[in-house]
Protein backbone atom coordinates (compact mmCIF):
# COMPACT_ATOMS: atom_id res chain seq x y z
CA UNK A 1 0.00 0.00 0.00
CA UNK A 2 2.98 2.98 0.85
CA UNK A 3 4.36 2.21 -2.29
CA UNK A 4 0.97 2.83 -4.36
CA UNK A 5 -0.02 5.70 -1.91
CA UNK A 6 3.90 7.19 -2.61
CA UNK A 7 3.77 6.44 -6.60
CA UNK A 8 0.17 8.23 -6.77
CA UNK A 9 1.93 11.13 -4.35
CA UNK A 10 4.32 12.07 -6.92
CA UNK A 11 2.38 12.07 -9.59
CA UNK A 12 -0.34 14.21 -8.00
CA UNK A 13 3.19 16.57 -7.73
CA UNK A 14 3.95 16.58 -11.12
CA UNK A 15 0.26 17.27 -12.09
CA UNK A 16 0.22 20.35 -9.67
CA UNK A 17 3.25 21.64 -10.46
CA UNK A 18 2.43 21.46 -14.05
CA UNK A 19 2.20 24.61 -16.68
CA UNK A 20 -1.47 23.66 -17.44
CA UNK A 21 -2.33 23.88 -13.83
CA UNK A 22 -0.28 27.09 -13.26
CA UNK A 23 -2.12 28.73 -16.50
CA UNK A 24 -5.86 27.72 -14.75
CA UNK A 25 -4.80 28.24 -11.36
CA UNK A 26 -7.55 30.80 -10.46
CA UNK A 27 -10.33 29.60 -12.87
CA UNK A 28 -13.02 27.17 -11.31
CA UNK A 29 -12.53 23.27 -11.88
CA UNK A 30 -14.63 20.05 -13.08
CA UNK A 31 -15.70 20.02 -9.42
CA UNK A 32 -18.21 22.17 -7.60
CA UNK A 33 -17.31 24.23 -4.92
CA UNK A 34 -13.46 24.38 -6.49
CA UNK A 35 -11.08 26.26 -8.00
CA UNK A 36 -8.17 24.90 -9.77
CA UNK A 37 -6.23 26.03 -7.13
CA UNK A 38 -8.74 24.97 -4.19
CA UNK A 39 -8.50 21.60 -6.13
CA UNK A 40 -4.79 21.37 -6.16
CA UNK A 41 -4.51 22.24 -2.58
CA UNK A 42 -7.08 19.63 -1.73
CA UNK A 43 -5.11 17.32 -3.95
CA UNK A 44 -1.85 18.30 -1.93
CA UNK A 45 -3.62 17.58 1.30
CA UNK A 46 -3.99 14.08 0.37
CA UNK A 47 0.15 13.77 1.09
CA UNK A 48 0.28 16.53 3.46
CA UNK A 49 -1.82 15.23 6.28
CA UNK A 50 -0.42 11.48 6.56
CA UNK A 51 3.07 13.57 7.85
CA UNK A 52 1.01 15.78 10.84
CA UNK A 53 -1.02 12.60 11.77
CA UNK A 54 2.33 10.52 12.15
CA UNK A 55 3.99 13.62 14.23
CA UNK A 56 1.13 13.96 15.95
CA UNK A 57 1.23 10.02 16.72
CA UNK A 58 4.78 10.42 17.39
CA UNK A 59 4.57 12.82 19.98
CA UNK A 60 1.87 10.92 22.33
CA UNK A 61 2.94 7.57 24.39
CA UNK A 62 -0.67 5.81 23.74
CA UNK A 63 -3.90 6.21 21.05
CA UNK A 64 -7.21 6.63 22.89
CA UNK A 65 -8.89 3.66 24.05
CA UNK A 66 -12.23 4.70 23.42
CA UNK A 67 -11.40 5.63 19.84
CA UNK A 68 -13.40 3.99 17.16
CA UNK A 69 -11.39 1.22 15.23
CA UNK A 70 -11.68 1.30 11.63
CA UNK A 71 -10.56 0.09 8.08
CA UNK A 72 -10.73 2.37 5.21
CA UNK A 73 -14.34 1.92 4.27
CA UNK A 74 -14.88 2.05 7.86
CA UNK A 75 -13.17 5.75 7.76
CA UNK A 76 -15.32 6.85 4.63
CA UNK A 77 -18.65 5.68 6.57
CA UNK A 78 -17.99 7.54 9.70
CA UNK A 79 -16.05 10.41 8.32
CA UNK A 80 -18.42 11.31 5.75
CA UNK A 81 -21.59 10.32 7.53
CA UNK A 82 -24.31 11.89 5.96
CA UNK A 83 -23.16 15.19 4.94
CA UNK A 84 -23.83 16.81 1.69
CA UNK A 85 -21.15 17.04 -0.13
CA UNK A 86 -21.11 20.72 -1.12
CA UNK A 87 -23.39 22.51 1.25
CA UNK A 88 -22.61 20.98 4.75
CA UNK A 89 -20.17 22.85 7.12
CA UNK A 90 -17.48 19.29 6.85
CA UNK A 91 -17.11 20.11 2.99
CA UNK A 92 -17.14 23.49 3.06
CA UNK A 93 -14.17 23.56 5.67
CA UNK A 94 -12.71 21.55 3.54
CA UNK A 95 -12.62 23.58 0.76
CA UNK A 96 -11.31 25.90 2.46
CA UNK A 97 -8.40 24.18 3.84
CA UNK A 98 -7.56 23.29 0.35
CA UNK A 99 -7.30 27.13 -0.70
CA UNK A 100 -5.33 27.67 1.85
CA UNK A 101 -2.70 24.85 1.65
CA UNK A 102 -2.45 26.45 -2.03
CA UNK A 103 -1.89 29.69 -0.89
CA UNK A 104 1.96 30.30 -2.18
CA UNK A 105 0.99 29.01 -5.76
CA UNK A 106 1.29 25.73 -7.57
CA UNK A 107 5.29 25.62 -7.79
CA UNK A 108 5.69 25.27 -4.33
CA UNK A 109 2.52 23.71 -3.47
CA UNK A 110 4.08 20.73 -6.06
CA UNK A 111 7.68 21.18 -4.62
CA UNK A 112 6.00 20.72 -1.15
CA UNK A 113 4.24 17.45 -2.04
CA UNK A 114 7.19 16.49 -3.19
CA UNK A 115 9.46 17.24 -0.14
CA UNK A 116 6.50 15.40 1.95
CA UNK A 117 6.49 11.96 -0.13
CA UNK A 118 10.66 12.23 -0.15
CA UNK A 119 10.22 12.58 3.81
CA UNK A 120 7.63 9.70 4.15
CA UNK A 121 9.47 6.96 1.65
CA UNK A 122 11.70 7.02 4.94
CA UNK A 123 9.25 6.54 7.88
CA UNK A 124 6.50 3.96 6.09
CA UNK A 125 7.87 0.92 6.69
CA UNK A 126 7.04 -2.66 7.97
CA UNK A 127 6.89 -1.68 11.53
CA UNK A 128 4.97 1.27 10.98
CA UNK A 129 1.87 0.30 8.91
CA UNK A 130 -0.06 -1.02 11.99
CA UNK A 131 0.23 1.96 13.82
CA UNK A 132 -2.99 3.75 15.01
CA UNK A 133 -3.02 6.84 14.01
CA UNK A 134 -5.91 9.52 15.58
CA UNK A 135 -7.78 11.25 13.09
CA UNK A 136 -10.74 13.23 12.61
CA UNK A 137 -13.82 12.73 14.68
CA UNK A 138 -11.84 10.77 17.23
CA UNK A 139 -11.72 7.69 14.56
CA UNK A 140 -8.61 5.41 15.08
CA UNK A 141 -7.81 3.75 12.03
CA UNK A 142 -3.99 1.79 11.22
CA UNK A 143 -1.60 3.38 9.15
CA UNK A 144 -1.88 1.23 6.53
CA UNK A 145 -5.70 1.93 6.40
CA UNK A 146 -5.37 5.43 6.70
CA UNK A 147 -2.80 5.28 3.38
CA UNK A 148 -5.27 3.52 1.64
CA UNK A 149 -8.15 6.61 2.45
CA UNK A 150 -5.26 8.49 0.89
CA UNK A 151 -4.54 6.69 -1.97
CA UNK A 152 -8.50 7.12 -2.80
CA UNK A 153 -8.33 10.83 -2.72
CA UNK A 154 -5.21 10.97 -4.26
CA UNK A 155 -6.38 8.74 -7.47
CA UNK A 156 -10.14 10.65 -7.05
CA UNK A 157 -8.90 14.21 -7.08
CA UNK A 158 -5.89 13.18 -10.00
CA UNK A 159 -8.62 12.50 -12.04
CA UNK A 160 -10.66 15.74 -10.98
CA UNK A 161 -7.84 18.03 -11.34
CA UNK A 162 -6.61 16.37 -15.15
CA UNK A 163 -10.18 17.10 -16.09
CA UNK A 164 -10.30 20.82 -14.64
CA UNK A 165 -7.35 21.28 -16.61
CA UNK A 166 -7.82 19.36 -20.21
CA UNK A 167 -5.00 16.59 -19.71
CA UNK A 168 -5.14 12.74 -19.62
CA UNK A 169 -4.63 11.47 -15.77
CA UNK A 170 -1.60 9.94 -15.28
CA UNK A 171 -2.89 7.16 -13.54
CA UNK A 172 -1.80 3.45 -12.08
CA UNK A 173 -4.16 0.62 -13.06
CA UNK A 174 -3.06 -1.00 -9.78
CA UNK A 175 -4.14 1.85 -7.86
CA UNK A 176 -7.33 2.38 -9.62
CA UNK A 177 -8.14 -1.27 -8.57
CA UNK A 178 -7.55 -0.85 -5.23
CA UNK A 179 -9.31 2.06 -5.05
CA UNK A 180 -12.62 1.03 -6.92
CA UNK A 181 -12.84 -2.17 -4.23
CA UNK A 182 -12.50 0.63 -1.43
CA UNK A 183 -15.05 2.51 -3.00
CA UNK A 184 -17.70 -0.59 -3.74
CA UNK A 185 -17.36 -1.72 -0.09
CA UNK A 186 -17.66 2.10 1.20
CA UNK A 187 -21.11 1.98 -0.81
CA UNK A 188 -22.43 -1.43 0.25
CA UNK A 189 -21.47 -0.17 3.67
CA UNK A 190 -23.48 3.20 3.42
CA UNK A 191 -27.07 2.23 1.46
CA UNK A 192 -27.06 -1.66 1.85
CA UNK A 193 -24.89 -4.61 0.32
CA UNK A 194 -28.07 -5.66 -2.12
CA UNK A 195 -27.73 -2.13 -2.98
CA UNK A 196 -24.27 -2.28 -4.50
CA UNK A 197 -25.02 -5.43 -6.17
CA UNK A 198 -28.14 -4.34 -7.74
CA UNK A 199 -26.21 -1.15 -9.09
CA UNK A 200 -23.14 -3.27 -10.10
CA UNK A 201 -24.99 -6.65 -11.54
CA UNK A 202 -28.72 -5.15 -12.39
CA UNK A 203 -28.52 -1.95 -14.10
CA UNK A 204 -32.46 -3.25 -15.28
CA UNK A 205 -33.36 -3.02 -11.96
CA UNK A 206 -31.26 -0.26 -10.75
CA UNK A 207 -30.57 2.46 -13.42
CA UNK A 208 -29.70 5.13 -11.35
CA UNK A 209 -25.83 5.28 -10.36
CA UNK A 210 -24.71 4.03 -6.53
CA UNK A 211 -22.72 6.64 -4.85
CA UNK A 212 -19.89 5.66 -2.37
CA UNK A 213 -18.94 9.60 -1.83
Amino acid sequence: MSELFLARARAAADLIGSDVVAERWDRPSALEGYTVAGLAGHLARAVLVVETYLDAAASTSASDPSAARVDASGYFTVVLADHDPVASDLHRGVRERGVSTAAEGPGALAAAVRACADRLATRLDADTLHQPLQVVNGVSVPLEQYLATRLVELVVHIDDLAVSVEVPADQSEDACRVVAGILAETAARRTGGIEAVRALARRERHPDALRAF
